[in-house]
């Protein structure tokens, strides 16, 4: 048997027993900070708060959450050590309602005050959070993105902005390339199969167009995927695309959350 069979399904992606693990498939032993977040993030949803702000570590332990009564983090009683992020989801609004968004009914219109981000961000040093990372939603879409990173690149060495590549402003961009942040941007599928997933006509060309504007200014970009039956037949394009670009190209497992749990049978990689 080979390393890349498995006995018993596949913890993360579900794969079958008699199969290699959809994950192991595409060649890459990389879990993107997302896939760590996804996996502790069940544990501490709370359907009447708008937003997930927690501080988790590389490993997937959850060290503390945000308690929106009291405005300040609160510690879990985990005590990991290892390498820290802070998750903040700046605003539930998006241009997409992609078929396997975890938010599910969450998305919509609301946005973090940004002076409660700030507050938050303010904490990190306390906690000794490695990263900031900036989700949504889509991140770039809270009317003070642009002041809101650069406070996060004083609250950490790094930050890392989870962006579906809709924007193209100009302003936005540039605070994209600006030194420490990183970025990360899916194609769910080729063409048809993208926007089909993003139920937006005409995203992947408009995404496409965003990935090559991002790396001419400078932005220090990975090309994402999520593990779907709709991205299968892309992935060697996909793998092409970001070589062209000159940038890694990181899949990650479909978590059944949100509206992926709603599509599953259909999505998943391995049903």
């Amino acid at each position: 048997m080979d390393a890349t069979t498995t006995t018993t399904a596949c913890p993360r992606c579900g794969s079958a027993p008699q199969g290699s693990c959809a994950a192991c498939r595409t060649g890459s032993g990389y879990q993107p900070v997302k896939d760590r977040w996804l996996e502790v993030r069940p544990a501490l949803r709370q359907a009447a708060e708008p937003f997930d702000w927690a501080i988790g570590t590389e490993h997937g332990g959850l060290v503390a959450v945000w308690d929106w009564e009291r405005g300040e983090f609160v510690p879990t009683g985990h005590d990991d050590r290892h390498a820290r992020y802070l998750w903040l989801e700046l605003t539930t609004r998006c241009p997409h309602r992609c078929r396997h968004c975890y938010l599910g009914d969450r998305l919509g219109g609301a946005v973090a005050a940004p002076e409660a981000v700030r507050v938050a961000l303010r904490t990190a040093g306390r906690w000794d959070v490695a990263e900031v990372v900036l989700a949504g939603g889509e991140p770039t879409m809270h009317p003070a993105f642009v002041d809101l990173l650069a406070e996060a690149r004083r609250a950490a060495p790094r930050v890392r902005v989870l962006t579906n590549g809709w924007t193209q402003r100009p302003e936005v961009v540039a605070a994209l390339a600006q030194p420490g942040v990183s970025v990360e941007v899916p194609l769910l599928g080729w063409e048809a199969d993208h926007d089909w997933m993003t139920r937006t006509p005409g995203s992947f060309v408009r995404v496409v167009r965003s990935l090559h504007l991002y790396r001419r200014a400078g932005v220090a970009l990975t090309l994402t995927t999520t593990l779907t039956r709709r991205v299968r037949p892309a992935l060697d394009r996909l793998r092409a695309l970001a070589e062209e670009l000159g940038v890694p190209f990181q899949p990650s497992v479909l978590s059944r959350q949100g509206e992926a749990a709603r599509h599953w049978d259909e999505l998943a990689w391995e049903a």
